[in-house]
């Protein structure tokens, strides 16, 4: 999402949250995370690890893998959802331009 680029750069943990905000339901362990978004094991890694810290992400043990899942329980996550949709909604009506300058 281009406005979140923006706002925070084209950080691996803009992409990680967003890889699960567009995509409910997902779940996949570090390497096919780091695959996904085309990063080292080692970075992933450590965002997720990051992520998990914050209560915005999950591990859980399926068989004997371990998987990242988004935590939907989170008051963070909800807070980060709402406020990653409430900018989808802003793009839709009006560019980035025409709200620096409208606050201007």
């Amino acid at each position: 999402m281009e406005i979140l680029e923006k706002i925070f750069g084209k950080s691996t943990h803009v992409q990680v949250i967003l890889l699960f905000y567009n995509n409910g339901g997902y779940f996949n362990n570090i390497t096919g995370l780091a695959k996904m978004l085309d990063k080292s094991h080692v970075t992933v890694r450590k965002v997720v690890s990051d992520l998990i810290e914050a209560g915005i992400l999950s591990e859980m043990t399926i068989g004997k893998s371990r998987v990242i899942k988004i935590n939907e329980n989170s008051p963070y996550t909800r807070a980060l959802f709402d406020f990653i949709h409430s900018m989808c909604n802003i793009k839709k009506t009006r560019s980035i331009d025409e709200i620096i300058k409208a606050r201007s």
